[in-house]
């Protein structure tokens, strides 16, 4: 866990110099600190005492006046006390600034992450879980930066150096007040790890909380279609319970923690009072010292009840580290190679003295796929032996029963996943060799479900493409058949879409994804079935629009209906994860295969 500690204090070294210069903020802080008592035991000693002032404060400070001496120490004092609150505000401002760019900069990364990750990963994690991860847990980080590494810094110093200021004051008294730090320090330890297990416990908690909360969201129509928000209620209910129940136990074992540390103080306080009034009623120490002395003492606990409640922040903060590093840590099972080639499309090859033809690869649009394998996970093969050949400008449907893994093949083309064995190819070169933000600039993707970012219109379909003219991103829509129905919308191109903002058909939206793919113009097209949730009219206008994507393009679809099938060069049938039949409409029914069932309506397409 130190080492998560280490790493997670990485995150702040850009700002060493700011955190230098807090640090000898804090170091004056603590003289000034030092000092405040002083005043006050002059006054007790000297003013309303028969002792002396010393002959340095006589000088200027107005001799045996004790009426000047009473407001030039109580000046003093005023003095004391607003130079070290301004000096500590500054001090914390500047290390709540730097707490904050650490938690950005941990935010960026786990971000980074996520895009980078591939779908295997987010398949098999919960996204309410990674949200709370990404938005909360990181918080984790700010938390040991400001009330981990600042307390214990500050908590320290000021530790050490009263210390040696009661030592030179008195040998005894310092002697008992130390007695208690074997205390605090075997409470830290023992409760520690107690608080440690239970704030992770909490946090699980509460990200399934969470989770629960993003999946009923998903799922409304389903729940309410099915009169099932009684079940759901009791579901929620339960795990709101449980995470109670954690956060409860949390918080028990540290009240429990903050009782042994209250009575580890509260014996050394009596103790002090005791002994130092004794010797005052000896002769052997004077008022003003016993308060520098009792003021000291508090300052010396304050330290020390800070450096116990980093002991639960930091139980607290290294379970939500964890659970961020355990993100960040994630197998990429999609990475570029170090040494990857550039890609460009032959439509818009540029010459490059920087680069020679052999470190670019110019794409037609040839796809093979050679004895292709793939597993989700070591036990169970999606797809074997997969061998294929598309030629540019060529067109493939994918067909087969459902969970056959015919989104899956398709989805190793862009390298959403890397398959298990064999390799997919671009123009003879293998994807993993390629840079992927070049290979993927080189297709362009509708899905079935189409989506659509929370911005306007305009960026919507200009999102393949950054930096699109407006007339560009007009003809797009027009190409898609969308521009009617956009220009009918209250702000036309500007309107804002996505969760909150306009209501959208299906249809139209699966026209603003094509009008997406348009203005890409890329030389490969893979389509996801994207007229399966389309009425009759809309299916229509959406169709038109494909065949004249399609043009040109390199073409791989996932498709569920024979009027779409038939439009396309090559039919590949999957069966059990492997390639059962391949050819033409034609060639296929002569063979009296699956496809041969499916044209005849003995099996439907799922």
């Amino acid at each position: 866990m130190a080492n998560d500690l280490q790493r997670a204090l990485r995150f702040f070294r850009p700002d060493r110099a700011r955190i230098a210069f807090v640090f000898t903020l804090m170091l004056v802080n603590i003289a000034l600190n030092l000092l405040k008592p002083w005043p006050l035991a002059l006054i007790v000693d000297s003013v309303l005492g028969d002792k002396p002032v010393p002959a340095w404060i006589g000088s200027w400070a107005g001799g045996d006046c004790k009426s000047c001496l009473l407001i030039v120490f109580s000046l003093l004092t005023l003095g004391l006390h607003l130079l070290q609150g301004a000096l500590g505000a500054w001090q914390n401002f500047l290390a709540i600034g730097v707490g904050l760019r650490g938690l950005q900069r941990v935010r960026n990364d786990v971000f980074a992450c996520l895009q980078r990750l591939s779908l295997k990963f987010h398949h098999g994690a919960k996204s309410g879980d990674l949200i709370y991860r990404a938005a909360w847990d990181t918080f984790s980080f700010q938390t040991l930066f400001q009330q981990g590494l600042m307390t214990t810094a500050s908590a320290t110093c000021s530790l050490l150096l009263m210390v040696v200021v009661m030592w030179q004051l008195n040998l005894l008294l310092t002697l008992v007040a130390l007695a208690t730090v074997p205390l605090v320090v075997a409470a830290i330890k023992f409760f520690g790890k107690k608080m440690t297990e239970r704030g992770a416990a909490a946090q699980q908690a509460d990200s399934a909380v969470t989770s629960l909360v993003q999946q009923n969201i998903a799922a409304l129509p389903l729940i309410q279609s099915y009169t099932r928000e009684a079940s759901e209620e009791e579901k929620f209910t339960a795990q709101t319970a449980s995470a109670q129940e954690k956060r409860l136990a949390q918080h028990g074992w540290e009240l429990i923690y903050w009782l042994a540390i209250t009575a580890a103080f509260g014996l050394g306080t009596a103790a002090i009072v005791y002994l130092g009034a004794t010797q005052v009623l000896g002769g052997k120490l004077t008022v003003g010292a016993l308060l520098i002395f009792l003021a000291y003492l508090a300052q010396l606990y304050e330290p020390l009840n800070q450096l116990s409640h980093v002991g639960a922040t930091l139980a607290s903060a290294r379970a939500g580290v964890k659970r961020v590093f355990e993100i960040l840590d994630s197998h990429e099972e999609v990475k570029e190679a170090p040494n990857a080639r550039r890609v460009q499309s032959s439509k818009f090859k540029v010459q490059s003295s920087k680069l020679s033809d052999s470190a670019v690869l110019t794409v037609d649009g040839a796809i093979r796929f050679e004895n292709v394998s793939f597993r989700y996970q070591q036990e169970r093969e999606i797809l074997g032996g997969i061998s294929f050949e598309l030629k540019p400008g060529e067109s493939a449907a994918i067909i087969g029963p459902s969970g056959v893994g015919k989104t899956t093949l398709m989805n190793l083309l862009p390298r959403f996943y890397d398959p298990t064995g064999g390799a997919v190819r671009l123009d003879g070169a293998d994807l993993r060799e390629l840079k992927l933000k070049d290979l993927r600039e080189q297709i362009a993707v509708v899905l079935q479900e189409p989506i659509l970012l929370p911005t306007t219109i305009a960026e919507n379909i200009a999102c393949g493409k950054p930096g699109a003219t407006r007339d560009d991103i007009e003809a797009a829509a027009r190409a898609a058949n969308a521009d009617a129905f956009i220009r009918k919308l209250p702000q036309g191109y500007d309107t804002q879409v996505g969760e909150g903002a306009a209501r959208l058909s299906v249809g139209e939206k699966q026209r603003l994804n094509l009008a997406r793919a348009f203005l890409k113009d890329a030389p490969i097209l893979l389509l996801d079935e994207p007229t399966s949730a389309l009425d009759a009219e809309s299916e229509a206008l959406v169709v038109a629009s494909l065949n004249d994507l399609m043009k040109g393009r390199t073409v791989l679809m996932v498709a569920h209906r024979l009027s779409t099938i038939r439009r396309v060069t090559k039919i590949i049938v999957l069966e059990n994860g492997r390639l059962a039949e391949m050819g033409s409409h034609e060639e296929l029914l002569a063979r009296g295969g699956y496809y041969t069932r499916v044209a005849s309506g003995q099996v439907s397409l799922d």
